[in-house]
């Protein structure tokens, strides 16, 4: 998918609220640290959005595209053309009243800050990742990208097996940040319900289903997942 944007701002929705990591505090003390990283020249900016909005599951970040990127204003360059790989991480502050400066926000994903103070943000982990094609034509810019940061939104029983006496564990593998887990159950030696109970993240691909032989199966179910539609989209 292409979206074009303007030279001088671009917004992105990122699926945060699913995969939020600090739930002591309310979504008002959180924010977001992005980290784009050049797989032309290995070339790393960081930036916090000039303004996070938060739609339902979702979180508009807005950037201002700049010759001057600031992690703290939210500029970023894409320069050079090509591939960036981007990760989103998650930081809270223990208080209402925090600003998005230097001494109060972390620069980096690995940036403590010291001394502790309710006032000053803490990384609290990766949140999403994935990998952009940014490309300049003719002083405008245009961004192509394949979204990374995925999770098991169904799981289709294609077959229930027969000779279950327990319902068997259910065990979800792929490249992923966080894994998905699930639960089924069964009637008359057959699985017949199947329940997502995290739906996980990070998946670029469609995971495996296994289930385990508890219950000595004479015949094993077949469980398929699908992963989520993008939810990172560049408007201008």
């Amino acid at each position: 998918m292409i979206q074009t944007f303007s030279t001088s701002h671009f917004t992105a929705y990122i699926q945060t609220e699913d995969n939020r990591i600090n739930t002591s505090v309310p979504s008002s003390q959180i924010r977001h640290l992005v980290k784009f990283t050049s797989d032309m020249d290995k070339s790393v900016q960081y930036a916090y959005a000039s303004t996070e909005v938060i739609n339902n599951r979702y979180t508009s970040l807005a950037f201002l595209s700049n010759p001057t990127p600031d992690v703290y204003a939210g500029r970023v360059r894409l320069v050079p053309a090509g591939y960036w790989k981007y990760e989103v991480y998650e930081v809270s502050w223990d208080e209402t009243s925090f600003l998005i400066v230097a001494g109060q926000a972390p620069s980096t994903e690995n940036d403590i800050l010291a001394p502790v103070a309710t006032n000053k943000g803490v990384v609290q982990g990766l949140v999403t990742k994935g990998k952009l094609y940014s490309a300049e034509r003719d002083g405008s810019g245009e961004v192509q990208y394949t979204e990374h940061a995925k999770s098991v939104q169904s799981l289709t029983i294609v077959y229930g097996g027969t000779g279950y006496t327990s319902a068997p564990i259910i065990t979800i593998t792929g490249d992923n940040i966080t894994p998905a887990k699930a639960t089924c159950t069964i009637v008359g030696g057959v699985v017949t319900t199947v329940t997502i109970t995290d739906a996980g993240s990070g998946y670029t691909e469609n995971p495996t289903v296994t289930l385990s032989t508890s219950g000595a199966t004479t015949d094993g179910a077949n469980i398929v997942a699908n992963i989520n539609e993008t939810n990172y989209i560049y408007t201008g």
